[in-house]
C-alpha cells in the first residue's frame, strides 16, 4: 500500500483486502461439485454464480477508476468463473494487486454509478459516488454475498470457517461482546 494514505484510507483498503481473503478461504474450502451445484431448495443461485457477482462488482468499479463511470449492471452471467474456483481464485489475487495500488488521490477520485433502480421498468441512473465510497459498498455487497454462500455451503454438508460472510460491524459488535464478558 502507498504511504501517502490516510489511517481510513489504509482501512477501507485493508477490509477490502479482508474480503478478498475471505472469499480466497471460501474457495479454498468448497469442493469443486459445490461451487457449481444448484440446490433445489430456495437458492437460486450456485455459490460460483453469487461468487462471479461479488467480483462483478469489483471488476465494475475496477473499470471505472479508468472511464469514470461504474456499470452496476454490467455483469458476466454464465462466466466460466462461476464454474472454475481457480480462476475465482485468480480474479481475487488480481482485485488484492490492484488494492495494493490504490493512492490517496485515486481514492478520492470522482466516479458516476450506473445502475438500474426500478424493478417493472428499465430505469438506469448515474450518481455521483468515489472510488472511496464504492470500495465501502463493494466490500459490504460481497460480503453479503459470502454469507447466502455460506448458507448454500451448509446446505450442501460443507462446513465454511464461521467468519465468512460476517459484516464489518457485526465482527466489531461480537468483539466488544467478546471483551465485555471478560
Amino acid at each position: 500500500m502507498h504511504s501517502s494514505l490516510t489511517k481510513a484510507d489504509s482501512a477501507i483498503i485493508r477490509g477490502n483486502l479482508d474480503v478478498a481473503y475471505q472469499a480466497q478461504q471460501l474457495l479454498a474450502s468448497v469442493t469443486n461439485e459445490a461451487y457449481s451445484r444448484m440446490q433445489a431448495d430456495g437458492f437460486t443461485s450456485t455459490i460460483g454464480q453469487h461468487m462471479r457477482h461479488a467480483l462483478d462488482m469489483y471488476w465494475a468499479l475496477h473499470q471505472g477508476e479508468g472511464s469514470g463511470v461504474m456499470d452496476a449492471d454490467e455483469r458476466r452471467r454464465g462466466h466460466r468463473v462461476e464454474t472454475d474456483k481457480s480462476l475465482a481464485q485468480a480474479e481475487w489475487q488480481a482485485i488484492a494487486s490492484w488494492l495494493h495500488t490504490l493512492s490517496n488521490q485515486q481514492l478520492k477520485q470522482s466516479i458516476h454509478v450506473s445502475t438500474q433502480v426500478t424493478l417493472y421498468a428499465s430505469n438506469t441512473v448515474k450518481t455521483p459516488s468515489t472510488i472511496m465510497r464504492e470500495l465501502i459498498a463493494v466490500a459490504s455487497h460481497a460480503t453479503h454475498h459470502f454469507a447466502m454462500m455460506r448458507t448454500a455451503a451448509h446446505d450442501l454438508g460443507e462446513v465454511l470457517d464461521k467468519e465468512i460472510g460476517i459484516a464489518a460491524a457485526t465482527a466489531s459488535y461480537q468483539r466488544e461482546q467478546h471483551q465485555c464478558a471478560r
